[in-house]
């Protein structure tokens, strides 16, 4: 079988490198940094804000056949996330099949294959295939505006603590769910936390009824009811619970629920009511240590966090693998190359509600299929490959997205996951056994018991 090669050992490569150790296809991974876990590793010069939480519950971030111990809350901190990452890692095996503190320099297609240069090294590796999981929460992206800011100026990419807001008038520009972590803390430990939106977006609280919000969500998705009903009755649930944006300041959105990416958050509303967050809309122009916003009023600022999220990239190879000349991606369900079928990604996704994670897991299980298909079993291999060449599925929300770098990865959650488990069903034998659900720091005999309970 063809030799593969893995690019990240994050949370999105550990699954594809899990995968293709269990079903004996070779591959070697490379991971830049030391460890596993990608943005979520705190030595890795990407990682997140170290005040952040998973804006995704645990049922609906976890890997499928890896539990969460029933103590840990329902989301996820940075620490504890890396935690879980590390015990998959170690559970499976995989350390030992990494490759760390290795960068790949690029990776070109070629005759012979896929010629993989790393850094360091001046004659490049051949291998039959690539998968790229490097991620795309790394590459800052920073707006411009006239005039130039004479306080500090950071990306939310380059803030690591809340040390670095203590005592300062901070100001937080965009609304994603990095902007209103660093809010919360800039309200605690600032001299004033104020928050600039060019446009509102919803702001989803992080439990309804008790439960995470994104499982309900992921509940009333079963539901068989149009999904023009089913966001109206949202919308409607959304103005009892939270209210009309005007109760609290806010403009209303300029777009429908959906069709661009809500902020998960409990305590970015609250602050605003209690006066801990002045809320602005956009910025104007900046002049010193003052920032004009469009309402003609300004704010003398010291720390101005850009907090406008990311783009999609690719410093090792050509763009135009994944994306088309516009900009959209072009791979069949965020993973396979239409023409080639040894190019594949893991991870160039956006769920609006629900985890990476899991999804990450399922395209990995996908794309093994599809290799051991092309060895095994030729007629799955033809339909596969035939049907990647030009279907387009249902996996989004049915509505038209914000037509933004960001937004173009949107996927509904569940409509994904559904669709892939009837790839993997179509597969048959190529999609091999039904992974065993293990849990995190469960010992192999606390396993053994638990089967012996469940076979009595």
């Amino acid at each position: 079988m063809k030799r593969y090669c893995i690019i990240g050992a994050g949370a999105c490569g550990l699954p594809v490198a899990k995968t293709f150790a269990e079903r004996g296809i070779p591959f070697d991974c490379f991971e830049a940094e030391g460890d596993v876990g990608g943005i979520w590793n705190p030595r890795s010069p990407h990682a997140v804000y170290g005040s952040t939480y998973l804006n995704s519950s645990k049922k609906l971030s976890r890997y499928p056949d890896f539990k969460l111990p029933d103590e840990m809350p329902h989301y996820l901190s940075a620490s504890q996330a890396q935690a879980y990452l590390r015990a998959y890692a170690t559970e499976f095996g995989l350390y030992e099949h990494i490759t760390f503190n290795t960068r790949v320099a690029s990776v070109e297609r070629a005759d012979d294959g896929w010629r993989v240069t790393l850094q360091g090294e001046d004659k490049p590796r051949i291998y039959g295939g690539v998968v790229v999981a490097n991620g795309h929460h790394w590459h800052a992206f920073t707006p411009d505006y006239p005039g130039t800011f004479d306080g500090e100026m950071l990306h939310s990419h380059d803030l690591k603590s809340k040390a670095q807001l203590k005592d300062k008038r901070v100001l937080v520009v965009g609304a994603g769910n990095s902007a209103v972590d660093i809010l919360d803390d800039a309200a605690h430990d600032g001299n004033a936390a104020i928050h600039s939106m060019r446009r509102s977006y919803y702001f989803f609280p992080k439990l309804l009824f008790g439960k995470p919000t994104d499982s309900v969500i992921d509940k009333l998705s079963h539901v068989p009811l149009p999904r023009p009903v089913m966001y109206w009755l949202y919308k409607i649930g959304m103005k009892i619970l939270i209210g009309s944006h005007h109760r609290f300041g806010l403009p209303d959105p300029d777009h429908s629920l959906f069709e661009a990416h809500p902020t998960a958050c409990t305590t970015y509303l609250d602050h605003i009511v209690h006066g801990r967050v002045t809320t602005k809309p956009g910025i104007k122009r900046l002049e010193g240590k003052r920032v004009y916003f469009e309402d003609d009023s300004s704010e003398e600022i010291d720390l101005l966090v850009w907090a406008t999220g990311f783009r999609v990239n690719f410093p090792f190879m050509d763009d135009s693998y994944v994306l088309d000349e516009k900009g959209w991606p072009k791979l069949f369900i965020h993973t396979f190359h239409r023409e080639w079928d040894d190019f594949f990604a893991c991870g160039l996704f956006e769920p609006a509600e629900g985890g990476v994670w899991q999804i990450a897991d399922f395209q990995a299980r996908l794309i093994a299929a599809f290799i051991v298909a092309q060895d095994e079993d030729k007629a799955r291999a033809d339909w596969f490959r035939k049907l990647k060449s030009h279907a387009k599925p249902d996996i989004g929300h049915g509505i038209k997205t914000k037509d933004t770098p960001w937004h173009r990865f949107e996927i509904h959650h569940l409509r994904f996951r559904r669709y892939m488990r009837r790839l993997l069903k179509k597969f048959g034998a190529c999609a091999g056994p039904k992974p065993e659900m293990r849990t995190m720091g469960e010992s192999a005999e606390e396993r053994e018991d638990e089967k012996l309970k469940l076979a009595s």
